[in-house]
């Protein structure tokens, strides 16, 4: 087929040369019929001889002539049909917005661009053409030649795919599924390579989220277990009576539940301090003329979340049975503040200080043992979030102030 372009001029040259060869011999065939009426009867033979084999030749010639007109039809038919394939090709490539699609020669250089790689990679044709492919690699996959190793599986296997991050003109990246395969010509000889990537960077992402989701939830669960298991060991070890052991464990099952709930409502990114605070409180009916919080708007991350709705659950379960809660008159009062350390890096957290204090309440005396919330409360809590905790059994009721890094919610 590369031999089209130049056919159609050499049929015309040969058509111009067969029909001037039977012009001659027309000439020559009169030229013979005019001596043979002028000459004597002795060499009529001859001309007849001459003009057969002259009428044979102009036959030929003319059956020649239309075998080459038909070849020409033929080619100029094939030269069109190639024209329109060639055409339709590139309309389809062209078309092909949402893939880029491009070819290399031997060496890895582009040597044709479609819309497509202008949208996804960034170059328009002018700027791509030329350039190595290894432009669209990152320096990982460079490094590791894997341009040169899909070329050469392209060769031997066929076909080369890959599912990896490329890089876009402007140095982003993305996640494409790409495929190359080999160009041959009409003899089977190698002739470049055809290079299609689309892309897939939502749905990468949204794999590599729902990864993150699954490892998060094992570890969530795996935590909540242990603080069921720890619970549920100490109140069955310090209750009086197996009904107290199962309204103690139900009650903090059921303010666990409550914070997971605030948390899934904001798909475990962060919860509202507030909001933890109020739904402790209300779990136990507290009522709101004797309970007042105020502080500022202020997100914490899920694991902070959970230890503070349990601690805020062992203040006012120890608050409704000995405390400011137990009686008609007294109150609760909950505050809190975020904070810059003092001397701190601008680099540091800022500091999270919570300051829960009853009033009113019936006279307070220093515990002779720690219950399982104090304890919970001091150590577990206080240990968990890299903080203090710090609980003053005063005369007109219990301070308890917690102090704790605030991570970035």
């Amino acid at each position: 087929m590369k031999r089209a372009e130049g056919s159609e001029p050499s049929l015309q040259v040969w058509n111009a040369a067969l029909e001037a060869e039977i012009a001659r011999l027309r000439r020559a065939l009169d030229e013979s019929v005019r001596r043979g009426v002028a000459e004597s009867p002795s060499t009529v033979t001859e001309q007849e001889r001459e003009i057969s084999e002259g009428r044979a030749a102009l036959a030929l010639a003319e059956t020649r002539l239309a075998e080459c007109k038909r070849s020409l039809v033929d080619m100029t038919a094939r030269l069109v049909s190639l024209g329109l394939s060639e055409a339709r090709y590139r309309l389809a490539v062209e078309s092909a917005r949402d893939y880029a699609i491009f070819t290399l020669d031997l060496s890895g250089r582009i040597t044709r661009w479609n819309t497509g790689a202008e949208n996804l990679l960034g170059w328009d044709e002018g700027e791509a053409i030329g350039q190595p492919v290894n432009v669209i690699f990152t320096p990982e996959d460079n490094d590791d030649a894997i341009a040169e190793e899909e070329m050469r599986l392209a060769v031997t296997e066929g076909r080369a795919d890959d599912d990896r991050w490329h890089l876009r003109k402007d140095g982003g990246r993305f996640w494409a599924n790409g495929l190359m395969m080999p160009m041959r010509d009409e003899a089977g000889g190698l002739t470049g390579f055809l290079k299609i990537l689309r892309d897939l960077t939502e749905a990468q992402l949204a794999s590599e989220h729902q990864q993150i989701l699954i490892h998060e939830l094992n570890h969530r669960v795996k935590n909540t277990l242990a603080t069921v298991q720890a619970f549920t060991t100490q109140t069955l070890r310090s209750a009086v009576s197996l009904q107290e052991a199962r309204d103690a464990i139900t009650a903090r099952l059921i303010a666990l539940a409550k914070a997971h709930d605030v948390l899934t409502a904001e798909k475990w990114e962060s919860a509202d301090l507030g909001r933890l605070v109020q739904d402790a409180l209300s779990l136990h009916n507290a009522l709101a003329q004797r309970c007042r919080w105020d502080g500022e708007p202020v997100r914490v991350v899920p694991r902070c979340a959970l230890a503070l709705s349990m601690m805020l659950h062992e203040l006012t379960t120890n608050a409704s049975k000995y405390g400011a809660l137990s009686n008609e008159t007294g109150t609760v009062t909950i505050s809190w503040a975020a904070f810059d350390a003092v001397g701190a890096s601008p680099e540091a957290m800022q500091r999270l200080r919570l300051r829960w204090q009853e009033a009113g309440g019936p006279p307070v005396l220093p515990p002779t043992r720690r219950g399982f919330g104090s304890r919970m409360i001091e150590r577990g809590v206080a240990n968990e979030l890299g903080g203090e905790v710090r609980m003053l059994f005063e005369s007109d009721g219990l301070v308890c102030t917690l102090e704790i890094p605030l991570e970035p919610a």
